[in-house]
């Protein structure tokens, strides 16, 4: 699945910003959660520092006021939080502790011991038997007597836990809420910052090969947009002048052709007349004149085409176009007298269209039938009324047009190699099918493989309401 700019801009906005958010989030969360813990650390060891004020007013470890002073400096802490206290001398064994406690939770290691004796402070986070999380600082005291101990103190992080996950719990919905808010506004801004790229888009796809003259004219764009609609300008230019010298080029050499193929037509047609001829050289003039007929149509194509793409309309004028199917008829049969062109349905119907266009319409969808129609098959040529539209069918015993062919059939230069027959120049269905509609009409095509193909070409016929509708053959 393919994103348009629009929304991958908007997903990149939402992305990098839910991104950031959540980077400040987290460092606002442990930058939080640190200087409680910092915090909780200071206070266990002014902690430790009065409980060692009470040991020192002791003496000794062996003394029972100092098991009173623990549980009285205890009791003062509890009415604020749970607080313990456990003095260890230096082989780790118990002295006093605070009541209802395991001490063996505050257990040390020997390497924890070894350290603490020498002076340094012990940190650590564990769970107790309450089941509540305590923060513990273990440290050595020296008392007036010369006794070293190790006094433990913790504090329930409570403290730090729920502070920092309240915050984050605001700040989760907050980034929801901010996270929605700015993916409205990136959909908001992409698509003001893609409008005036649609706008060059909708230009392009209204230009046509017949009408390079527009222009997209962009002023006061973005940059980059406008960089795109100036180079886009140019290169139109660039096209329609190449467009334009392609289609004089083309008119110049059809019209220049057309003159001396006639000229070679009618001499070779003139000397066919000769009846002393004998037969090889009036079989080479008659394939002579074959293949000068096939350029006389082929130039005849090339200049409608130069004049449909250069926007020429056809001259609209009542034809007859059952006498116009008896004339391709005759001419028809001179393009190959292996196959049996006849003439089916023939009813009286009149249209409005230029002669000459119409003609080459029929011209070359009888020609085409012939070309892929075996020898000793047959081509038939039909004009008929059907309720207000005059059709003419060509109908042939080719081969057939496979399905998958079909729907490419009128495009230029698609020579219909596909149905076995190699040669031509792929212009005379485009030809017919631009001709049909220019007319107002089309060209339907029925095809079965292996038993043949129908061509139908429908115009809106003159006079239509003042006929009675017929049926096609």
């Amino acid at each position: 699945m393919h994103l348009s700019i629009r929304w991958r801009l908007a997903a990149g906005i939402v992305l990098a910003f839910t991104l950031t958010l959540a980077l400040i989030f987290v460092t606002v969360y442990f930058a939080l959660q640190r200087i409680l813990t910092s915090d909780l650390d200071d206070s266990l060891a002014n902690a430790a520092e009065a409980m060692q004020a009470e040991m020192l007013l002791a003496g000794s470890l062996d003394d029972p006021g100092l098991d009173e002073a623990v549980q009285r400096y205890a009791a003062t802490r509890e009415a604020r939080e749970p607080f313990i206290t456990v003095i260890r001398d230096v082989n780790g064994e118990v002295k006093a502790k605070t009541d209802e406690v395991q001490a063996e939770s505050l257990a040390l290691t020997d390497e924890q011991r070894a350290d603490i004796l020498l002076g340094k402070i012990v940190r650590e986070t564990m769970d107790l038997a309450d089941e509540k999380e305590y923060r513990a600082r273990s440290g050595r005291v020296t008392l007036a007597n010369g006794e070293v101990a190790i006094v433990q103190v913790a504090r329930v992080t409570e403290g730090v836990v729920g502070p920092a996950n309240t915050l984050l719990i605001i700040l989760a919905a907050e980034g929801v809420v901010a996270t929605i808010i700015v993916a409205g506004a990136g959909v908001w801004l992409s698509r003001g910052a893609v409008r005036p790229l649609q706008r060059v888009i909708d230009v392009a796809a209204e230009i046509q090969a017949s009408d390079l003259r527009r222009r997209i004219n962009a002023e006061r764009e973005p940059t980059e947009v406008q960089k795109l609609a100036d180079t886009f300008d140019a290169m139109l230019e660039r096209l329609e002048k190449a467009f334009q010298e392609q289609q004089h080029f083309i008119m110049d050499v059809s019209h220049e052709l057309r003159t001396p193929l006639t000229v070679l037509k009618g001499n070779i047609d003139v000397m066919l007349m000769d009846k002393d001829l004998d037969s090889a050289s009036r079989e080479q003039y008659e394939r002579m004149s074959n293949e000068v007929s096939r350029l006389i149509r082929l130039t005849t194509n090339l200049l409608y085409m130069a004049g449909a793409d250069a926007g020429r309309e056809p001259e609209r004028r009542p034809l007859e176009l059952d006498v116009l199917c008896l004339e391709v008829i005759r001419q028809g049969r001179d393009l190959r007298h292996d196959v049996k062109l006849t003439i089916g349905r023939e009813d009286q119907v009149t249209v409005l269209g230029d002669r000459d266009q119409v003609k080459q319409m029929v011209l070359n969808l009888v020609e085409n039938a012939l070309k892929y129609t075996p020898s000793g098959g047959e081509v038939t040529l039909s004009v008929y009324k059907n309720g207000s539209d005059a059709c003419v069918c060509v109908e042939d015993t080719g081969p057939g047009i496979p399905p998958e062919v079909l729907p490419n059939i009128f495009e230029r230069f698609n020579r219909g190699n596909q149905r076995g027959v190699m040669g031509g120049t792929g212009l005379g269905l485009a030809i017919a099918e631009r001709i049909a509609r220019s007319h107002g009409g089309g060209i339907e095509v029925s095809s079965e493989v292996g038993k043949g193909t129908s061509f139908t070409v429908r115009l809106p016929a003159s006079g239509a309401g003042d006929e009675q509708p017929g049926s096609g053959p």
